[in-house]
């Protein structure tokens, strides 16, 4: 196995200072300046203390008294103890699973998440009993829109309005002045410093601890659970959002961004969706594992609205409905993946609400039928959202056909129903999990903790590990998938610089030769 290192260099990063820091703080403080009473009739916000007017919401010719937690902007603390987040749960720890935490849209808030999720593992995980379920949260798998600003130069490639311009928590991780507590894989979305991930287009580490999956990506998360064996879990990823006009080019933007480029540098490309269908073809002849056990990406597939609780969508979405009715709510690229890869679990962001669904895959060679049509053949375009708000834009056209029977999760306990006609080991082989999250708020429904059984396991001899190596607090690691790399490596033709359409036809699955000349090459033997 290639185990990827842990990157703990310091960035080069020219740290805030002068005006800079003074405009970035401001801004900062200006978010947080919303006060729990709304504006006041006097001169100022909140109670106002006027001279005549005294301490009452009366009109005061006094500034009036701000009340206002401070810190709210970015959802931290509210009295220094209670934490303002909702974070739901599923699933159930055991000795051999791996506690996943999901969040939705960050919006460069990672100091607010990594707080939160250090209060639940202090009052939900930790433990003196060494027999007891793992302590810690092996990995955060965010959804994109991190805006991984580094200083303020990269504002300029940034596409949000500019009284959203704030400068967010990234910056610290990124110039080392802090390390993320928790191994933290993510990808991108559409409010993104689109010029530093143009720059790891592949994939690489953006600051310690903290792993960008490239435009799309394939890792392997392991962890020790036995002194003998190791377990894996394969996670894949595919960044920005679908939008026709571009999905067929090359990668043809180059900073500095004009208005134009600034939005289609975070398009989606076809070529890209290959490259994850193609990782699928490679284990097609196993049918018992599951070619990636998780999932994630900011748009949501086209077509998941239909299977799971519409109703409760629309009542927290109403302006959802004609793009539901018409089918064209989400990314078309990624509801062909959906049918090639058939995660276990998938998780999304981007239309900044919760919702569930559970797909059961049909027939596969009439999937596969399906899968072979192109998605940029279609007028459809996803929703490119130009506002943290979450309001959309975009047209589309209806799929031709459905090839999954889908069954709605009525509730939040993550605990799906069972059809009449099968049992639950068979459905479970044949199913994918949807979870989309809500953005960094107050209150909001943004996080969410998972615990996943382990798909593979393999010996600590295979693994390439001593007696010693991954079993430091039993936390977790990334390796490169060989297999991936063996698909980067044939298709690297593929990632061009130009506005011309790519032609990306390969049909022939990656050979075991082809994987082992890949693991050859990092200095491991054959891949077991």
């Amino acid at each position: 196995s290639i185990i990827i290192l842990r990157d703990e260099r310091r960035a080069n990063c020219s740290p805030l200072s002068g005006k800079h820091t003074r405009r970035a703080i401001g801004a900062m403080n200006r978010s947080g300046g919303r006060n729990s009473y709304g504006r006041g009739r006097g001169r100022g916000r909140g109670r106002g203390r006027g001279g005549r007017g005294g301490r009452h919401h009366h009109r005061g010719r006094g500034r009036g008294r701000h009340h206002f937690q401070q810190n709210s902007h970015n959802n931290r603390q509210d009295n220094g103890n209670n934490y303002v987040h909702n974070i739901g749960t599923t699933g159930n720890p055991s000795s051999t699973s791996f506690t996943v935490a999901v969040q939705g849209c960050s919006h460069g808030e990672l100091d607010s998440i990594y707080d939160a999720l250090e209060s639940y593992r202090a009052k939900k995980l930790a433990s003196n009993d060494p027999d007891a379920p793992p302590k810690n949260i092996d990995v955060l798998l965010c959804c994109g829109d991190v805006q991984t600003l580094r200083n303020t130069g990269d504002f300029h490639s940034l596409n949000v309005p500019p009284k959203y311009k704030a400068m967010g928590d990234f910056h610290a991780y990124y110039s080392g002045q802090k390390v993320a507590p928790i191994l933290t894989i993510m990808i991108g979305g559409n409010h993104e410093s689109s010029n530093y991930l143009q720059e790891l287009h592949y994939g690489g580490w953006v600051a310690p601890n903290i792993y960008y999956l490239g435009a799309a990506g394939v890792v392997n998360l392991c962890k020790r659970t036995k002194s003998s064996t190791v377990s894996m879990l394969r996670i894949a990823g595919i960044s920005g959002i679908y939008n026709s006009k571009h999905y067929l080019l090359g990668k043809f933007e180059m900073p500095p961004y004009g208005q134009g480029e600034l939005r289609s540098v975070y398009h989606t490309r076809e070529v890209d969706v290959k490259r994850l269908q193609a990782s699928a073809r490679l284990h097609s002849q196993s049918e018992k594992q599951h070619t990636i056990d998780v999932m994630i990406s900011h748009d949501w597939p086209r077509g998941i609205a239909y299977h799971g609780n519409i109703p409760q969508l629309l009542q927290r979405k109403p302006f959802f409905r004609q793009e539901i009715e018409s089918n064209e709510l989400g990314s078309p690229a990624n509801e062909a993946l959906l049918h090639t890869l058939k995660p276990k679990f998938w998780f999304a962001a981007h239309l900044h609400v919760k919702f569930e669904a559970l797909v059961r895959h049909g027939d596969e060679s009439t999937e596969n039928a399906t899968n072979n049509e192109t998605p940029a053949g279609q007028k459809s375009e996803s929703m490119t959202s130009t506002e943290p708000d979450g309001k959309m834009s975009g047209t589309t056209e209806p799929a031709d056909s459905a090839t999954t029977t889908f069954h709605g999760m009525e509730s939040n306990d993550g605990i799906c129903p069972a059809p009449e006609s099968s049992n639950m080991e068979t459905l479970t082989d044949q199913m994918t999990r949807f979870l989309s999250l809500d953005k960094c708020l107050p209150k909001r429904r943004h996080i969410q903790i998972t615990h996943l059984e382990p798909s593979t396991t393999k010996s600590v001899d295979d693994a390439g590990l001593t007696s010693t190596d991954g079993d430091n607090n039993n936390s977790a690691w990334l390796e490169y998938d060989a297999s991936w790399l063996a698909v980067l490596r044939r298709t690297h033709g593929w990632t061009q610089r130009t506005r011309s359409v790519v032609v990306a036809n390969d049909d022939n699955p990656i050979t075991k030769e082809e994987i082992d000349d890949v693991i050859k090459i990092f200095g491991g033997g054959t891949d077991k």
